[in-house]
């Protein structure tokens, strides 16, 4: 996707024609975007070419279609319907930019939510005359046949090599939109780690102080025929119980309070679901006991290599 980086600037119509002439590139779709002042608050709207609307968006109309779009007619999101109360055939008065008119526009279809149409739809021609900027395009959504090479460089260059046009593929737009979430997530993750850290330092500082007060009845399970390996098993078992007792009723707790959380924003969100990582439950569950059964190495080689006769004798 090629995008302005701020809204006060614009692509022109010359340069989405080099955009769809560049090598490699299969379709070029222009989108204009602007404000939709509507019930009293203020939602996005893009317009957009009516007979290639569904294909340059992938749009999953409920109810209605693009094939509708034109001067007062607009299309909504999903949410924008369930707040405002509006359904295909509403009649409903908006205005499109600050300097717009009120208008009465009818509404042709309902889509499911969907990032890049936003929250309405509009004819690109209609948008364009109420923008920060007439006339322009603030998006261009391009599809290309991925054999190409340079394709990006091509596209740079259609741009002008603008330093306020970004060009993104699929895996940079997802990155972006993910934004604070995937701060969060990293930061959630370097937490966890450095939580880790603490609780191997506690169960070997705790293993340790055991050992010590344990000393004779490790030597009477010598001298009764336990041998070395059975003690360090012992003391990696005692480990491991510790780190599952903390581990597993966590998990619980944490797996409980997503799912709440989460049917909460079900009902605000049509497209969320509620999905478990295995993989990462997976990692969760055995990443402690193996972090426990580390951390109880010292200890267990300490009790291992007491003196049967001497730890039986000590005070």
């Amino acid at each position: 996707m090629i995008s302005t980086a701020t809204p006060t600037t614009g692509i022109d119509d010359a340069t989405l024609r080099r955009l769809a002439g560049t090598p490699g590139v299969r379709a070029a779709h222009g989108i204009a975007d602007s404000t939709l002042f509507l019930g009293g608050g203020v939602r996005n709207i893009a317009g957009v070419d009516a007979r290639t609307a569904d294909e340059a968006m992938r749009l999953d109309f409920t109810s209605g279609s693009a094939a509708g779009l034109g001067p007062g007619r607009i299309a909504v999101s999903a949410t924008t319907a369930r707040e405002h109360r509006l359904h295909t055939g509403s009649r409903v008065t908006a205005r499109i930019g600050r300097g717009g008119p009120e208008t009465a526009y009818t509404v042709v279809g309902v889509y499911r939510d969907n990032p890049t149409a936003g929250d309405a739809l509009g004819a690109r021609t209609e948008v364009r005359q109420h923008q920060f900027r007439p006339g322009t395009l603030q998006r261009v959504l391009v599809r290309t046949d991925g054999t190409a090479a340079g394709i990006r460089s091509g596209l740079r260059t259609a741009v002008g090599n603008s330093p306020l046009v970004k060009v993104q593929d699929r895996a940079e737009l997802v990155r972006e939109a993910a934004g604070v979430t995937g701060d969060l997530l990293t930061l959630m993750y370097g937490l966890l780690a450095l939580g880790a850290a603490i609780s191997a330092l506690g169960i070997a500082n705790t293993l340790a102080v055991s050992v010590a007060e344990r000393t004779r009845e490790i030597g009477v399970l010598r001298a009764l025929g336990m041998d070395r390996a059975g003690i360090r098993r012992t003391i990696r078992l005692e480990a491991v119980t510790v780190a599952a007792f903390g581990t597993l009723p966590g998990l619980a707790c944490g797996l409980f309070g997503a799912w709440a959380v989460g049917s909460l924003a079900s009902g605000a969100m049509e497209q969320y679901a509620f999905r478990l990582p295995w993989g990462t439950l997976l990692l969760v569950c055995l990443a402690p006991l193996a972090i426990a059964a580390a951390a109880a190495a010292a200890p267990a080689r300490r009790a291992a290599a007491l003196r049967p006769l001497e730890a039986v004798a000590e005070q």
